[in-house]
C-alpha cells in the first residue's frame, strides 16, 4: 500500500477536480479557511431561526453543526439558534433510531426528535403556530439514556463554562487517574507497515459496519504493543461528562512527522446478567486523529523535532455521557487508524498525499507522563445533578 496519492492514481481519481484541489491545499490555507461555515458565520452572523444537528457517533461529520452552532452562539444568536445531537451515526436523524450497533436507547430517538422538536418548529415558524418552546441545547445522555434539554451548552470547557475540564492523568503501568503522575514515559514502535485497524480486520466499507464502527467495541486492538491503553480502577460513583474533551499528549519520536489518536473509552463490567454480550465492551465515546505536522498551526505544518518532547493538544468530539458505577474509563493511545485515515509516513515531506515508499519509516514513540510533560486527556466532568441547567 502506497500513498493516498497513489491510490487515487490507481483508481482514476485523481482525474477528478476535487482531488486535485485537495492535493493542491493538503494544510488548512486561505482555500478552507474561505468556505469555511463557522468562520463565514462569525463574520455576517444568520438571523435565520435555525436548528443544528446531528449525531454524538456522526462517522461523516462529528463538528460541522456544533462548531457552527458555536459560531453564532458567540455573536449573541440565542433565542433562535438551537443544537440537537442525539445518540446517532450520519444521518440516522432521517430513519430508525432505536439502536446503534449493540446499543438499545429509550425508544425511537429520531422520531422523538422529529415529532417533539422538529415538527412544531416547523409549524411555527412556516405556518405560524405556536411557539415551540425549544432548549437551546437538546443533548442526549447517553449513559442515562434520556434527552437531556439544556439552557446552555456545554456544560464544562475551558473557560466561561460553570465547570472547568478536569484532566485525567495516563499513569505508570497502564494507570489512569485524576491525580499527576510521577516521571515516566511509555514506547511503542510505530511501523506504517502494520498500521492499527480502525475496525477488525478483514476492512470492507461495503460490509455495513461503516455506519456503526464509532462504536465498535475496543477489545480488537487491545494487546497490540503499539496501542497504549490506560484504566482507572472499577469506579464506585458515577462521573458525568458533557461536553469536548481535549487531548493533551507529551511525547516525542525517533520520527519528524506522525500521528496521535487518541480515544476516551466507557469499559463495561466484565459480566452483565441481563445482557451478556456487553460484558467488557469496551465504548469509545469521543476519538480522534492528529496530525502532529499541526501542532503549532494547522495553516502552516513543521516538521517535528526528533527525539524531543512536544506537545499535542487537540479537541475531541463531544460527548454527553455517564460513566455508571462498576465501568471503567480507560484511553488509548495510538499513530494510525487505517484504512480510515492514511498513513503518516513518519517523516517529513512536503505533502503526505504524494509521498514516496521510501518516506515511510518505522519510529519509536514515547507517551511521556512526567519527565517534561504530564499527558492527559481534560474530560468535562460535571456534577452529574445537572438540574440547574435544564431548560425549564
Amino acid at each position: 500500500v502506497g500513498s493516498a496519492g497513489d491510490w487515487a492514481k490507481k483508481s482514476g481519481y485523481d482525474q477528478l477536480p476535487y482531488w486535485q484541489r485537495m492535493v493542491s491545499h493538503p494544510a488548512y490555507d486561505g482555500f478552507w479557511q474561505g468556505q469555511a461555515l463557522d468562520k463565514l458565520l462569525a463574520a455576517n452572523p444568520s438571523n435565520v431561526p435555525t436548528i443544528w444537528e446531528q449525531g454524538l457517533w456522526d462517522q461523516e461529520d462529528m463538528y460541522g453543526a456544533i462548531t457552527a452552532w458555536e459560531a453564532l452562539k458567540a455573536k449573541g444568536k440565542i433565542g433562535n439558534n438551537h443544537l440537537v445531537m442525539g445518540p446517532w451515526r450520519h444521518s440516522q436523524i432521517n430513519r430508525e433510531g432505536r439502536n446503534l450497533g449493540p446499543f438499545q436507547w429509550n425508544g425511537d430517538t429520531a422520531q422523538q426528535y422529529r415529532e417533539s422538536m422538529i415538527l412544531p418548529y416547523f409549524n411555527q415558524y412556516l405556518k405560524d403556530g405556536p411557539a415551540a418552546a425549544l432548549p437551546a441545547a437538546a443533548i442526549y445522555n447517553t449513559g442515562e439514556n434520556h434527552w437531556d434539554n439544556l439552557a446552555t451548552w456545554p456544560l464544562a470547557c475551558e473557560t466561561g463554562c460553570a465547570s472547568p475540564l478536569k484532566p485525567i492523568y495516563l499513569q505508570a503501568g497502564g494507570g489512569l487517574g485524576f491525580g499527576k503522575a510521577a516521571t515516566g514515559g511509555d514506547s511503542y514502535v510505530s511501523d506504517p507497515a502494520k498500521p492499527v485497524p480502525h475496525l477488525p480486520r478483514p476492512v470492507n466499507f461495503g460490509d455495513g459496519r461503516w455506519g456503526d464502527w464509532l462504536v465498535s467495541d475496543q477489545r480488537g486492538v487491545d494487546g497490540r504493543p503499539d496501542v497504549m491503553t490506560y484504566t482507572t480502577e472499577a469506579l464506585s460513583a458515577p462521573v458525568r461528562v458533557s461536553g469536548a474533551p481535549i487531548a493533551d499528549i507529551f511525547a516525542k519520536t525517533t520520527g519528524t512527522d506522525g500521528d496521535f489518536v487518541v480515544k476516551v473509552i466507557d469499559v463495561y463490567p466484565a459480566e452483565n446478567a441481563t445482557d451478556p454480550k456487553m460484558g467488557g465492551y469496551e465504548l469509545p465515546i469521543s476519538l480522534d486523529i492528529f496530525r502532529g505536522r499541526y501542532r503549532q498551526s494547522f495553516a502552516k505544518p513543521t516538521a517535528i523535532p526528533a527525539g524531543k518532547v512536544q506537545e499535542y493538544k487537540f479537541r475531541l468530539p463531544t460527548v454527553n455521557h455517564v460513566f455508571q458505577p462498576g465501568h471503567k474509563i480507560m484511553i488509548q493511545v495510538q499513530s494510525s487508524l487505517f484504512p480510515l485515515y492514511d498513513r503518516n509516513p513518519q517523516t517529513f515531506v512536503p505533502n503526505i498525499f504524494l509521498a514516496k515508499k521510501a518516506d515511510y519509516q518505522k519510529a519509536t514513540v514515547t507517551i511521556v507522563r512526567g519527565d517534561g510533560g504530564a499527558s492527559a486527556v481534560w474530560l468535562p466532568v460535571v456534577p452529574v445533578d445537572q438540574s440547574a441547567a435544564m431548560a425549564k
